[in-house]
């Protein structure tokens, strides 16, 4: 039997007909998987206006874990966490979270689904399952090596850290680098509520990474806490850091990917 799962709606209407306001949040109450699956196919019909900042997204929380599925160019995105700044799996159809975790375990019924969307029949071999299970091991233990790798070459001891893109070079004089830290330098966060992430980045390059009280203050400790590294993207100021490049776009606000973080006087 499938366990239920608390399902939370973030920037959505109740019945997924569209965005809702920025920061709205609508508790769905606990869901089956195959009901988070029929959410996950509506969000993928959700039209967000360009010109919006709503970030539509399913919260789903077990215990004390939860994941964000979002939606992004046709693919349903499951985040390892509830922040849109943490890793995540893509699948093609709502049916592939099947294989995903948290469901992979408790979805028992139905079609395996392949991260390509393809359907084939689970698995009735003791033989082939130990075979897999040998192959996932190795498969990862190659990956964390490259990590590994990857996290020495930048000097970034994080299993996060991604390869610097070509347009991303890395500042190697002291003197640049205190100036990128001073024009980057302040704190950010995605809104104003409870739970609203905020990052802090010093004139030093010391950067955190957290989420809001119910005071507005900064939860301590801090999520993340690490040394950045100075860069320049385009001649604007940017740091680099193990959870995304983080760029100025004006005097008041910086991009981590598409997301947009507003300078704020919280200390």
């Amino acid at each position: 039997m499938s366990l239920p799962y608390r399902v939370t709606l973030l920037q959505l209407k109740a019945d997924l007909t569209g965005p809702g306001a920025p920061g709205e949040k609508i508790e769905l109450g606990p869901k089956i998987p195959d009901e988070i699956f029929s959410l996950a196919g509506k969000l993928l019909q959700v039209k967000v206006p360009a010109d919006s900042k709503a970030e539509p997204a399913i919260i789903v929380q077990r215990g004390d874990r939860g994941w964000r599925i979002v939606a992004h160019s046709g693919l349903i995105r499951m985040h390892e966490s509830t922040s849109p700044l943490d890793d995540y799996w893509t699948v093609d159809s709502p049916r592939g979270l099947a294989q995903l975790p948290p469901f992979r375990i408790s979805s028992s019924s139905g079609p395996f689904v392949t991260p390509k969307g393809q359907s084939r029949p689970p698995s009735s071999s003791r033989k082939h399952t130990v075979l897999r299970t040998i192959v996932e091991v190795t498969a990862l233990v190659g990956v964390g090596v490259v990590l590994l790798a990857i996290g020495l070459w930048y000097g970034v001891p994080h299993r996060h850290l991604r390869a610097v893109p070509d347009d991303v070079i890395l500042i190697n004089s002291s003197d640049e680098r205190e100036s990128v830290f001073k024009a980057v330098a302040g704190t950010y966060v995605t809104g104003k509520k409870p739970g609203d992430g905020v990052i802090i980045i010093t004139p030093q390059g010391h950067v955190t990474l957290g989420a809001l009280d119910h005071k507005g203050q900064p939860i301590m400790p801090p999520r993340l806490a690490e040394e950045a590294k100075a860069a320049r993207r385009n001649q604007s100021a940017c740091v680099v850091t193990s959870f995304g490049i983080i760029a100025t776009s004006d005097t008041d606000t910086v991009l981590i990917g598409n997301f947009k973080w507003r300078r704020t006087s919280v200390n």
